[in-house]
């Protein structure tokens, strides 16, 4: 049951954040194309900052999703209600004092942290204005994705989110030909985020018959499970932005905006490839959950091997096809000119490598609440990535940060493994042997073939025969089957 379920939600996840992808690099070239370098810089800047206030969703986010995925399984409704209502109150409250700061900061301070150019300062706090309001308003819409994710509806997420972003889309194009510049793409986000809002109402609380909104609910019962599971998950995220969105802030403090759009262009290709680690990983909160309500060990064990295999086995030969082909991309995508993106994006990917080992499991332990002890490798990871990042990107520029993230991702990665081998009882060197090495050394394989043809044609071909060789090898009988089976049933 669970291996369908899996496996179902996964294809779901794949498709839909495909096509959401899409639609975003469609929004990043005609952005880039049509209001230049710099002011795309200053939008990338002003995301980054606007979307901090995510961090407060995100840790009582996820604890949403277990403690639904939960109460669902054990048919608790009224406590599955009271959590929900408890949540978007003590939420909404965080996220509006967060928003309140980042006003502050863009009215007194964003030209004096940031070196952005005289004639856009004032469009700059206006557009950041604007994306505060958007920022609430994706506050309470990703809460309700957490709401549907708890009930595993991801068919209905993944064709909302498409939507949302077609809206953004057809809004952003719409503001750029008639003229109103970074403050009309802000008006555009903010429109589109209304929509989504409340279609995903519509479809959510109107449209499961177990899920409603009455703030009377609220209790601090509810507010303290919560609050036990979502802190560790909050800090985490924190370190996880000090790790990754702060390199944005760090480059518009010391760097001039055109910098900043040299990165997103790097960062958006890192995290496309990122979100194959999600989607390949998504559905394991949910499920992981019902397992440790269960306690059944030996199961969530099990899941975790076959899902670090399966995420390893997947990606590694579509991260080196990226590494390789990482010139030819960039140009393909957004034009000449971004020869600095290469590099940067070429950085990142190599601590993709690394991390491939660990998602998986870091996705199960949020879901068994064990997210609390993987904290303290999150810190010292973020403390060093930062350091590294503000002493180089005064020497080497924009290189610096990416350095910064490389070494910040490896100590995260050596932390997770660490812990991980001892909590769900595995071997370092038997796991590394029979998770990693094979597709490891098929991808050296494949890396070889890149080098000597040169040839992107034959590239793509070797990676259908490296899966090829996968599937028939590599993947455990009973998923094979069970995945020839699944596959028969919908031709």
């Amino acid at each position: 049951m669970y291996r369908k379920k899996i496996a179902i939600n996964t294809f779901i996840n794949v498709c839909g954040k495909f096509l959401s992808f899409a639609i975003q690099l469609f929004i990043i070239t005609y952005l880039i194309k049509n209001i230049g370098k710099d002011s795309y810089g200053i939008m990338v800047l002003a995301l980054a900052l606007v979307g901090s206030a995510n961090l407060l969703e995100a840790g009582f986010g996820l604890s949403i999703t277990k403690y639904v995925a939960e109460c669902n399984a054990k048919g608790e409704e009224k406590r599955l209600l009271e959590i929900v209502n408890t949540n978007f109150v003590v939420t909404t409250v965080l996220a509006l004092v967060f928003c309140a700061v980042i006003f502050i900061i863009n009215e007194f301070f964003i030209d004096k942290i940031f070196t952005i150019p005289y004639i856009l300062v004032n469009t700059t706090k206006d557009l950041i204005r604007i994306l505060i309001l958007f920022a609430l308003i994706e506050f309470w819409a990703v809460g309700i994705v957490r709401v549907a994710e708890g009930f595993q509806r991801f068919s209905l997420i993944r064709g909302i989110e498409s939507f949302k972003w077609f809206l953004r889309a057809v809004f952003t194009v719409a503001a750029i030909e008639t003229g109103y510049g970074l403050v009309g793409i802000g008006i555009a986000y903010l429109c589109s985020g209304i929509i989504n809002l409340a279609v995903l109402y519509l479809f959510v609380f109107d449209g499961i018959s177990k899920v409603k909104l009455d703030l009377r609910l609220c209790n601090k019962e509810s507010f303290r499970l919560l609050f036990g599971f979502s802190i560790w998950i909050f800090l985490s995220k924190v370190f996880a932005f000090i790790s990754y969105r702060i390199d944005t802030i760090v480059i518009g403090i010391f760097l001039p905006p055109v910098n900043i759009a040299y990165y997103n262009i790097a960062f958006k290709i890192y995290e496309v490839l990122n979100y194959g680690f999600s989607l390949i990983s998504s559905t394991l909160v949910p499920v992981a959950s019902e397992m440790e309500a269960a306690m059944d060990r030996k199961r969530l064990a099990m899941l975790f091997k076959k899902a670090s295999k399966y995420t390893v086995m997947l990606m590694y030969p579509i991260l080196i096809f990226f590494f390789f082909y990482s010139e030819r991309i960039i140009r393909l995508w957004v034009g000449s000119g971004f020869d600095v993106s290469v590099l940067l994006n070429r950085l990142l990917i190599i601590s993709l490598f690394f991390m491939a080992v660990v998602f998986s499991g870091t996705v199960m332990m949020v879901g068994i609440n064990k997210a609390r002890d993987l904290i303290k490798y999150n810190a010292i990871a973020s403390v060093v990535n930062l350091i590294i990042s503000v002493i180089l990107v005064r020497e080497i520029g924009v290189y610096g940060v990416v350095l910064g993230t490389l070494a910040g991702t490896f100590i995260v990665a050596a932390g997770y493994f660490y812990r991980m081998m001892y909590e769900f009882n595995f071997s370092s060197l038997s796991f590394l042997s029979d998770i990693v090495l094979k597709p490891a050394l098929l991808t050296i394989v494949l890396f070889g073939i890149f080098m000597i043809t040169q040839n992107i044609y034959i590239s793509i071909l070797g990676i259908a025969i490296y899966f090829l060789t996968a599937f028939a090898f590599m993947a455990d009988k009973d998923d094979r089957e069970g995945i020839l089976r699944l596959v028969k049933g919908y031709v």
